[in-house]
């Protein structure tokens, strides 16, 4: 468990993009039990919002429409039990768009993250409400052993399914209470991350608070070690649609590189595992633009799961969905400046928007808005462009949608300020990237038709 608080207090919303505001504050060395509800989002809300949702529901849901039962995400949740000892931690859960800065582990130029709830149509003809944020995104520094202060992790959940708002708070309280207490973390840092997302789908089978038959959430978490003068190793894990991504400069240009694979049910290899397991694929829907799906069996009963790999979804745990993550390790190098060659920038984020902006894109938005200068400000206007682009392309409905954003550049700067004695240390919870992953396919990937809304 967690060894602080963090307390959510209702604020105004942000009127541009819609985006209701919550200040989370810090306590160190206290029990977590946090309950979370947008306002205007509750179950009986949500309920009536009538026949005027069944187009966007059949095209973005990652569960089926219909194969959800019912029960209320706003039910008080519990951690996982963690029984090592405690240890000062700064965690800083991703806040609402529009929260009042509150203290961080982290600077704004160095570090940026938000999460933007989604909004569904409501009762009346044009008509939205908001929708409970199934979204957790989170920045823990320092991370490791006692006294460590050159690691960091980095978090992006979506959650989907009637319960996937505790799903994915499970999921972040207990990635970064067990992966910390792993005893493989200092030596072998990827069988650690596969064991820990293993060990949480696991254990969330038996806690009784959570329904995960039917819902889930994804996960990408990024784990930085940084060595003197800048250079060291992520390892980053994936399960699900959301996503990590380089900014890597290569010859005068900030190109995407891939940190992650979308592990859509249609791909081979996830494909068969499935169908081996006695798992049913159905294809895209070419002519509404509806994803691949996983099913029960043929006859596409239940529960028509719009990704391969997951935390919970445990109705087709037994069809070859799982939740073991795939891990890339990368090292670090990064640039000396925003000129330079060399990584400069990590992003990680949910679908909401990968939708509809592809990885590139993506990078040049940060690049765009200075991301060198303040990564809040950069990761804010990402959010930004990625809610115009569902109101652009959905009108009434948006996918939540959270983001970080790490200065890999700053970071090294800061390290720099330190040996030599100058400045004020920077408190950064920043990971770091390298340039030998595979670039991200050009192949528009946040603009396909895959129903990933939660």
């Amino acid at each position: 468990e967690p060894s602080h608080r963090l307390a959510p207090v209702r604020g105004e919303p942000l009127n541009d993009i819609g985006c209701a505001a919550a200040t989370f504050a810090f306590f160190p060395n206290c029990q977590m039990d946090l309950q979370f509800q947008e306002p205007g989002s509750s179950r009986e809300q949500e309920q009536q919002a009538g026949e005027g949702a069944d187009n966007f529901r059949a095209r973005r849901l990652s569960l089926a429409k219909g194969n959800v039962p019912g029960g209320s995400s706003s039910d008080s949740i519990s951690s996982p039990a963690n029984p090592a000892a405690r240890r000062q931690r700064r965690l800083s859960m991703s806040p609402e768009m529009g929260a009042k800065a509150v203290a961080a582990p982290f600077t704004p130029e160095v570090v940026g993250t938000y999460s933007c709830h989604g909004v569904e149509p409501g009762r009346s003809a044009g008509e939205m409400m908001a929708k409970i944020n199934q979204d957790r995104g989170c920045v823990c520094y320092p991370f490791g052993v006692e006294g460590e202060k050159t690691s960091a992790l980095f978090c992006v959940f979506d959650g989907h399914g009637v319960c996937g708002d505790k799903v994915s708070h499970y999921a972040m309280h207990g990635m970064q209470a067990k992966l910390e207490q792993h005893p493989l973390l200092a030596s072998d840092p990827k069988t650690a991350l596969e064991q820990v997302f293993i060990a949480i789908d696991t254990e969330l089978q038996t806690d009784s608070s959570i329904d995960a038959e039917l819902s889930g959430t994804t996960a990408v978490v990024a784990l930085a070690r940084w060595t003197q003068g800048g250079r060291g190793k992520v390892w980053v894990a994936n399960v699900g649609d959301s996503r990590a991504v380089m900014a890597v400069q290569k010859g005068g240009k900030l190109k995407a590189v891939a940190l992650s694979e979308d592990q859509k049910p249609d791909t081979p290899a996830e494909q068969k595992r499935i169908e081996k397991a006695g798992g049913f694929v159905s294809p895209p829907e070419e002519e509404w633009g509806g994803p691949a799906r996983v099913w029960l069996d043929a006859n596409m009963t239940l529960p028509g799961l719009a990704m391969a790999r997951s935390i919970g979804d445990h109705l087709v745990g037994g069809k070859g969905v799982i939740a073991k993550p795939e891990v890339k390790e990368v090292d670090i190098d990064p640039a000396a400046n925003m000129a330079a060659e060399g990584p400069q920038l990590l992003v990680m984020a949910s679908d909401g928007v990968w939708e509809f902006i592809d990885s590139q894109e993506a990078v040049d938005i940060l690049q765009a808005n200075n991301a060198r200068a303040s990564a809040t400000e950069a990761v804010t206007k990402l959010i930004e462009t990625a809610a115009h682009q569902w109101r652009k392309e959905e009108g009434d409905y948006r996918d939540d949608i959270t983001a970080v954003c790490i200065n890999l550049v700053e970071r090294l700067q800061a390290r720099r300020r330190r040996r030599r004695g100058g400045g004020a240390e920077l408190n950064a919870s920043r990971s770091s990237c390298s340039s030998e992953a595979t670039t991200d396919r050009a192949d528009g990937g946040g603009r396909r038709r895959r129903a990933a809304a939660r």
